[in-house]
């Protein structure tokens, strides 16, 4: 896979989807349940258009000024220590701010971010920042496996399938900590393809009944057109290289004092696959492919080939074998190479009632540029606050309509 095979890709994507350029200037909301309708009806972003700055036209240059490293010195991290249920562990911060109480009666947000984020990425304190400024006084940010100063005790990291999928055990831990109150997850990326998991019949572990549902953005909803997407230049500069050489860190290194974690790659793996691995370059796309061949032998779920990875653990085609158990808002964005999506992946999703799907002509993965001088602002942290509002409100009709069907029987 080249550049030049990358342009072709793209030009093909975008012609397959011609019939939404259409309508290139506003956004499109796909979904006939009632979270849609509610979305539809009440969102000022449904007829606003998004006018990304000419620099950001381009998706490359918006993530990577999306992405810059700003810690915000106005909040502070809490540090919750989760343990999963097969001897791993994960970082959960609380974010806090001075002046910032919060309303009781406002769910408790979980934040999952895509697999580079931290507690301290800008993106991902930005969007915090947006739900403690909208009275959301308890907000928490998921460190995966390995990340951000959390010990990587076992040779898993987090994973979007089965029972590596970590987001029931964290949802689990934040209800006992808060028993009567509502949680509402906010996730991108990598974090919203693991929500969407844990929220499908499917799931590994039922959902909690504090769960309201989930608001996400910048999902890889089909990882067959996903691979094509990162594995080009300059995809694979920018979005695979570096998670690789930390993949190939975390399992090569002790970190933390964690309990002999290369000793225990090194016995699964075998220790000439275990020294190919460990002496990878990463500089190619052969490399990474190499690499992440190497990294199977470390999952307990095993698939038979990379195809079979894709089927199990791509949303499009989980959703044409199960159905959601909450609402769940997708933002994504037309020019998203990391996440793109065709006519035939809607209709998969306009089945599920309890999916809206909206769909933006630009903004590029996890960026949606608004400014970028004098400083970066974007536009998707307030829509996904927005939608956040909307579906706790929906949340409350819903229960009330549901009380009051209840006195009448």
């Amino acid at each position: 896979i080249n550049a030049e095979y990358g342009k072709q890709w793209y030009q093909r994507r975008v012609r397959e989807v011609h019939p939404l350029v259409r309508k290139w200037a506003q956004p499109l909301i796909f979904g006939k349940g009632p979270i849609a309708e509610a979305i539809c009806r009440q969102s000022p972003f449904v007829e606003r258009q998004i006018r990304t700055p000419l620099p950001c036209l381009n998706p490359v240059y918006a993530f990577v000024h999306r992405t810059k490293y700003e810690i915000n010195p106005e909040l502070r991290l809490v540090r919750h220590l989760v343990d999963t249920d097969d001897g791993g562990r994960l970082g959960l911060d609380k974010m806090e701010r001075d002046g910032s109480e919060g309303d009781p009666n406002k769910p408790v947000v979980v934040v999952f971010p895509g697999g580079n984020e931290v507690s301290i990425s800008t993106k991902v304190q930005t969007l915090c920042s947006k739900y403690l400024d909208a009275s959301y006084g308890d907000v928490f940010m998921c460190n995966y496996r390995g990340k951000f100063k959390t010990p990587l005790l076992t040779p898993q990291l987090t994973f979007q399938n089965g029972r590596f999928n970590d987001v029931f055990q964290v949802v689990n831990y934040i209800a006992d900590l808060y028993p009567d109150r509502k949680i509402l997850i906010s996730a991108d990326c990598f974090g919203g393809s693991c929500a969407l998991d844990y929220l499908l019949t499917s799931s590994y572990a039922p959902v909690h009944e504090n769960v309201i549902g989930c608001v996400a953005h910048s999902v890889q909803m089909n990882l067959y057109e996903t691979n094509k997407g990162i594995l080009t230049e300059p995809g694979y500069s920018l979005f695979v290289k570096n998670y690789s050489k930390y993949l190939q860190y975390v399992l090569t290194h002790d970190r933390y004092g964690s309990v002999g974690l290369p000793d225990m790659v090194r016995k699964k793996m075998g220790d000439k696959l275990y020294k190919t691995m460990s002496e990878l370059s990463l500089d190619t796309i052969d490399d990474h492919n190499q690499l992440y061949e190497g990294f199977s032998v470390l999952l307990d779920n095993a698939f038979s080939s990379s195809d079979d990875y894709v089927y199990q653990t791509s949303p499009h085609c989980k959703l044409q074998r199960a159905s959601l158990t909450r609402p769940m808002v997708i933002i994504n964005a037309q020019d998203d190479f990391t996440a793109p999506v065709s006519t035939e992946d809607i209709e998969i999703f306009e089945r599920d009632e309890n999916l809206c799907f909206w769909l933006n002509p630009n903004g590029g993965h996890c960026s949606y540029v608004k400014t970028v001088f004098p400083t970066v602002t974007n536009y998707i942290d307030e829509m996904v606050v927005n939608c956040s509002d909307i579906m706790v409100a929906h949340s409350e009709e819903t229960a009330e309509e549901r009380k009051r069907d209840e006195i009448r029987m």
